[in-house]
């Protein structure tokens, strides 16, 4: 083991913990879909694109970094005929 290595792993945890507060206050201060939050609606660019994809029922779909679901719920929604929730993977982890 190198002598740096102890350091850097105590840097990483440092910084995972600062952007955890950072993004439990983010999202406690701006309410998903609420009207004048940055979170209000999906990013146009995602739900384009997934227009220009033909939904079937077994169709996956993976949204990395899904935050509090400002995509993946609006995604799932439009699988919902397809099979929704079941179809829209989503990416939590309660230790972030």
């Amino acid at each position: 083991m190198y002598e740096s290595e102890p350091m850097a792993f105590g840097r990483v945890e440092r910084i995972r913990k600062a952007e955890k507060r950072y993004h439990e206050s983010c999202y406690e201060e701006h309410k998903l879909f609420v009207e004048g939050s940055w979170l209000y609606k999906p990013v146009r660019k995602v739900m384009e694109a997934l227009t220009q994809l033909e939904p079937r029922s077994d169709m996956r779909v993976l949204d990395l970094g899904c935050g509090v679901g400002r995509n993946s719920i609006p995604i799932a929604e439009v699988l919902k005929p397809y099979g929704g929730w079941s179809n829209a993977w989503i990416c939590w982890n309660p230790h972030w």
